[in-house]
């Protein structure tokens, strides 16, 4: 009988094991890295408190939700005292409450914490344009009249309409169909 002999191993082929410890510690080590690599790659590095883009277009919404409650308040005040145009003006105050609605819903989808903010006095609300043309008859003074409330949805009319340039997706659309309603309002409701 032959004997078959093997031949040396050579001591650089041989690989000594890898402890459980140090595996362990090799993995944490590398998933460390690459969360921290991945949190940088996207700018999530804590640092960032600046407000989401949702954020910025619900509070740009905010204005236009309190434009549309203050002239449906005001067309609805002035249909006592205008009979010529009350018919008009229950269309004004309808169609004004219903931008109110949608711009709001709106909001509460983009962010809610803004829309909380709704129901809130404003702070920096100023007496709009119907308070200072002046009165209708019968009303007393400060009171809202038909210039005021027609100078009042040009103003709505136009913030829309920049903020329909300027936003994206359905709030740009939504905004665009609200200032075409509104100049609809103003040059055919109550010429």
């Amino acid at each position: 009988m032959s004997r078959v002999s093997m031949p040396p191993i050579e001591r650089s082929t041989v690989r000594q094991p890898v402890d459980r410890r140090t595996a362990l510690r090799g993995g944490l080590v590398a998933s460390v890295a690459v969360a921290g690599a991945g949190m940088a790659g996207l700018g999530l590095t804590g640092c960032d408190t600046s407000p989401s883009a949702e954020t910025l277009l619900a509070e740009s919404l905010v204005p236009l939700v309190r434009s549309a409650l203050a002239d449906e308040g005001a067309a609805r005040a002035l249909i006592p005292v205008e009979p010529g145009y009350g018919a008009a003006l229950r269309v004004v105050a309808d169609q004004r409450a219903q931008h109110a609605r949608a711009l709001r819903e709106e909001i509460i989808r983009l962010d809610q914490d803004v829309a909380s903010t709704l129901d809130r006095p404003s702070a920096s609300a100023s007496p709009s344009a119907s308070g200072s043309e002046s009165a209708a008859p019968g009303m007393p003074p400060g009171s809202p009249s038909l210039a005021g409330l027609r100078a009042d949805l040009g103003s709505a009319s136009t913030q829309a309409h920049d903020l329909a340039l300027s936003a994206g997706g359905y709030a740009s659309g939504l905004t665009g169909s609200i200032a075409a309603a509104i100049t609809s309002m103003r040059e055919v409701q109550l010429a």
